[in-house]
């Protein structure tokens, strides 16, 4: 059987900062970025995804359901999905499913040929979350990844979740960040290395592999009204060797001392480059239907040039768009490929219909 939740997944944590809300900031770390702030969609051109959205709308026999929908490309070409809360039940052929239950995340593997295979413990009948926390009260929602400089490991971020006992979508907290070691090719599970422990900083948002030899993972610092982005980074060549933190000016060991570097952020986003510069694609601040993409010189910033480029249009009444991301790897006539998660504040919502629960994409024309 599925484990019983009443959580509504990561988009909680999103909004309600994950119930770690830290106000006392010092005061050179006061970089902010009011969301009503943007050039309104310039240039761009979107248009729908349809290969993508009919390959997540799914009937049964694996994925039919679930959030975060993060994508790294592997080096033999195929792409790893990573999941938070996932339905593996019976859609049925008018996209209601049955009141049955949910893990908390599941890997999906594509590649170029069509093929989806989805990957989780246990059984499809009795299925237990590809990655498990050590301590029984407490489970993992994995977020983005990276692959170290000899492409034999993926590294997954998690955060690591407890139930407080107060039950309904508030009854859970955020313990810290944890990271997952798989080897590659074959994507078996090694171990859990501990990352972070009640930190302030959400360090499991987005990550970039540069060319400089380094990994960049970036975090975000919530507070009531705003989300801001913090940056750490680890050498390629052995990437759970020593992590530093970016200052405003330079690197160091210490992760207090790190600095905001921007505001108006989702809990979700990616920076990656291209072309010699670097982008930072991220949904508005506080469930924004609306996504929007900067531009830097560096990878620690300063991003600017803050440009919407879409509102997700399921967004309204009960159902809320969030954490959209890019997905650099796939590209139509050097158009980029942008998804994001949709979701109901009311539950019964994503059984009455499983396009609910899910991530949608488009393409996203002359962005450069």
């Amino acid at each position: 059987m599925f484990k019983k939740i009443v959580s509504f997944s990561l988009f909680l944590c999103l909004f309600f900062s994950c119930k770690k809300q830290i106000e006392n900031i010092p005061a050179n770390n006061s970089t902010t970025s009011p969301d009503e702030k943007y050039s309104p969609f310039a240039n761009f051109n979107t248009s729908a995804a349809t290969y993508f959205d009919s390959i997540f709308t799914r009937y049964g026999g694996g994925f039919t359901g679930g959030d975060v929908a993060y994508s790294h490309v592997l080096p033999d070409g195929r792409s790893v999905w990573l999941f938070g809360d996932s339905f593996l039940d019976t859609v049925y052929p008018d996209r209601h499913r049955p009141r049955t239950s949910f893990i908390h995340n599941m890997m999906v593997v594509t590649d170029t040929l069509g093929g989806f295979t989805t990957l989780h413990g246990g059984t499809i009948e009795d299925p237990l979350p590809f990655f498990e926390a050590a301590d029984p009260d407490q489970f993992y929602w994995p977020t983005c990844a990276f692959i170290n400089k000899n492409k034999t490991q993926l590294y997954v971020l998690l955060i690591r979740v407890e139930e407080n006992g107060e039950g309904g979508i508030f009854g859970f907290d955020i313990k810290g960040n944890d990271i997952a070691v798989l080897s590659l090719p074959d994507l078996t599970f090694k171990r859990i290395v501990p990352f972070s422990e009640g930190n302030f900083i959400d360090w499991s948002c987005a990550t970039l592999e540069e060319d400089d030899g380094f990994i960049y993972l970036y975090g975000v610092e919530s507070t009531k009204r705003n989300k801001f982005m913090h940056v750490a980074r680890t050498k390629s060549s052995g990437p759970l060797n020593k992590f530093e933190f970016y200052n405003g000016s330079s690197w160091v060991s210490d992760t207090t001392q790190s600095v905001r570097l921007i505001g108006g952020m989702s809990e979700q986003f990616t920076v990656f480059k291209s072309m010699g510069k670097y982008y930072l694609l991220s949904e508005g601040n506080l469930l924004s239907p609306n996504i929007y993409l900067y531009d830097a010189a560096s990878p620690v910033g300063p991003f600017s040039n803050r440009r919407k480029i879409y509102t997700a249009p399921q967004a309204g009444g009960n159902i809320i768009a969030y954490n959209a991301t890019a997905h650099p790897q796939f590209t139509n006539n050097d158009s980029l490929l942008v998804g994001y998660n949709v979701n109901s504040t009311n539950f019964r919502d994503i059984f009455k219909n499983a396009d609910n629960y899910r991530p949608y994409f488009f393409w996203l024309g002359n962005w450069r």
